[in-house]
């Protein structure tokens, strides 16, 4: 099937920096402020859905790295035509993918990957506990940090700059979690700004 070599080469990218940083698809969902599954719905290699401009600058911020990290500087093809095989991992029964890309001379491979299990964890080794992150976060609900509405990527920010890095996304969204799973206030609730991003305000 044909795709845009531009934003195929993109979602790639955007995959392999995630890895080297130590995100899980769900983890960079969350700081994107979308559904835990919207990255990997994303790298599916049979979805259609891709980064639009907006989200790459967003993508540039929570990387904190430059455009050409994510985007190239010339593509050849404005089209590449692949093959995608899918089937299923026997190791945990998800989903697995071979992508391979078709040129006069054959198809080259390109990436076989397996779709990450929702309780999915990299070894990342994060400078602060759940415990710690929990307690940093207790004190911004304490005081007038989220009297105004706030983004994953905010709190997430501010984590990393008071506890240090790396950090996992997942100690903040599960510290964001503890207010916003709360059936009376004083609680976080959850809404959307003018880009569609989940946000968090005081209740």
């Amino acid at each position: 099937m044909p795709v845009s070599s531009i934003e195929f080469d993109k979602t790639y990218r955007v995959r392999q920096k995630r890895l080297a940083m130590g995100y899980t698809a769900r983890e960079l969902s969350f700081l994107l402020g979308y559904h835990p599954l919207y990255v990997r719905n994303l790298e599916d290699p049979t979805s259609t859905k891709k980064y639009n401009a907006t989200e790459t600058n967003y993508l540039r911020l929570i990387f904190d790295c430059p455009l050409s990290d994510l985007m190239p500087g010339k593509i050849e093809e404005p089209f590449y035509q692949i093959q995608v095989d899918h089937g299923l991992s026997p190791r945990l029964n998800n989903k697995s993918y071979t992508i391979s890309i078709l040129k006069e001379g054959g198809k080259g491979h390109f990436l076989t990957f397996e779709e990450e299990p929702a309780n999915f964890e990299f070894p990342l080794k994060s400078v602060a506990t759940q415990e710690q992150v929990q307690q940093f976060v207790n004190g911004l609900f304490a005081n007038d940090y989220f009297d105004r509405p706030r983004t994953g990527l905010e709190v997430f920010k501010l984590c990393q700059e008071k506890l240090g890095v790396p950090l996992r996304p997942a100690l903040v969204a599960d510290a964001i979690g503890f207010y916003t799973s709360k059936r009376k206030a004083p609680k976080l609730v959850k809404g959307k700004n003018e880009s569609s991003r989940e946000v968090f305000v005081k209740e």
